[in-house]
């Protein structure tokens, strides 16, 4: 029997306020702060950087644990706290008086889990354990919310920034973060269909079937962790997403860098807004595109994005120009934030998916940690980030190749087929 209406999707719509909500917490809306934060507390590029390393370091190593976490118990009552914990962090940002007090609190925020690119695993996980075979489009809806929350949240952010100082602005950004994520995260989230007695994607329940939280073998390939990490396919993931996130880890610079090339700082927010816009629009389709082509080329469609957008920002003279680069970046972006946990879901499977993701976080979030302070200390020390971006450039287009080899393991080759032979 077919439920007449399949509870996955209020489980998208709950994710896609939680992702709206992140840029309210430090993420995309940082580089607003970097200008006034820096000439107020005597902060260099290089330690706004660190600042940022640290919250990548704490947020990787927490993953070892929230994803085993959320594969037992859901996210619940794991999203509410962590978004509790970053609220209270960022409002103390804002309170701040110096920067081991700064380093401290993103460490904190970092721990909490949600305040990562693309949200982490908190607010993908649970979208891909409750569908399969629309599994792309589902976590394109839920992450849509990231690219809403930056087209809304950043001249907002500018505005408070302008209108009631910068630490004020860190009051009120938490205030709304929490707002958003803890009273729907609480009401509506639950761990997967099969605790509800339904099935991925709402298809027709089957008696007596199989128990509660028991994979179907015709849904999908299942992995165990073990098995996951003695393939090929699981190391060049890790490895093409390890060079992706060095890229994202850097993009903290990208406002600092068009203001100080001489675009005027609300102009430079609309233009990161239009970012956040151009990843709205590919959140959209993207995961139409993952559900009916090799997720491998989908995926490095993304990095090829990202060398565009670089490049062009090393010869942009306009607003134009600048504009152009940064919807290209926002393009890239949106398909890098579905078509990471796509992969790892369509490759391994639902069962441990948590656990997966939590494992390869880490990695993933140490390339990211190191990026910002490393183009941070080629600009104090070379004048300019010219050769930072000349050189994210290259780790692009490596991370490109590496993509493209990154061929399915052969349980879901032997999955991908059963399904469209069933269909």
């Amino acid at each position: 029997m077919k439920p007449p209406f399949y509870y996955g999707w209020v489980i998208v719509v709950t994710l896609f306020f939680v992702n709206f909500a992140v840029h309210a917490t430090g993420t995309l809306n940082l580089g607003l702060f970097v200008i006034p934060m820096g000439e107020a507390m005597g902060i260099s590029r290089s330690t706004f950087g660190w600042l940022t390393t640290a919250r990548y370091l704490a947020s990787g190593f927490t993953s070892l644990f929230l994803g085993r976490l959320l594969d037992r118990f859901g996210p619940r009552l794991i999203i509410p706290v962590a978004a509790l914990v970053t609220g209270m962090g960022v409002i103390g940002f804002g309170l701040a008086d110096n920067v081991l007090q700064l380093f401290i609190l993103f460490t904190i925020v970092g721990l909490a889990g949600l305040s990562t690119p693309g949200g982490g695993i908190l607010s993908t996980v649970p979208v891909a354990k409750w569908f399969v075979r629309r599994r792309g489009v589902a976590l394109g809806l839920a992450s849509l919310g990231l690219g809403v929350g930056g087209i809304v949240l950043l001249p907002v952010t500018q505005l408070f920034i302008e209108v009631v100082d910068w630490r004020d602005a860190w009051l009120y950004l938490g205030i709304v973060s929490m707002v958003l994520i803890i009273p729907m995260s609480l009401l509506f989230l639950r761990r997967q269909p099969e605790d509800m007695g339904l099935r991925p994607d709402g298809d027709p329940v089957v008696i007596e079937q199989q128990s509660p939280g028991e994979q179907n073998a015709e849904e999908e390939a299942v992995w165990t962790i073990g098995e996951a990490l003695r393939t090929r396919a699981f190391w060049m993931l890790v490895m093409a997403m390890m060079l992706g996130g060095f890229g994202m880890g850097a993009s903290v610079h990208r406002i600092p860098y068009w203001v100080e090339k001489g675009f005027d700082a609300d102009l430079v927010a609309v233009a990161i807004s239009a970012d956040a816009g151009g990843a709205a629009a590919m959140l959209l389709l993207v995961g139409f595109l993952l559900d009916r082509f090799p997720a491998r080329f989908v995926a490095a469609g993304a990095y090829l994005g990202f060398t565009m957008a670089v490049g062009l920002m090393l010869v942009a003279s306009s607003a134009t120009e600048m504009f152009t680069s940064t919807i290209l970046w926002g393009l890239s972006v949106g398909i890098n934030i579905v078509s990471q946990t796509y992969m790892w879901a369509n490759y391994f499977g639902r069962a441990f998916l948590g656990t997966i993701r939590g494992l390869t976080m880490p990695t993933i979030m140490l390339a990211s940690a190191f990026g910002a302070p490393v183009v941070g200390y080629i600009y104090d020390n070379s004048d300019g980030y010219e050769l930072a971006w000349q050189s994210l450039m290259a780790i692009y287009l490596l991370a490109l190749v590496v993509m493209l080899s990154a061929t399915p393991p052969s349980k879901a080759l032997d999955a991908a087929v059963s399904a469209v032979a069933s269909d």
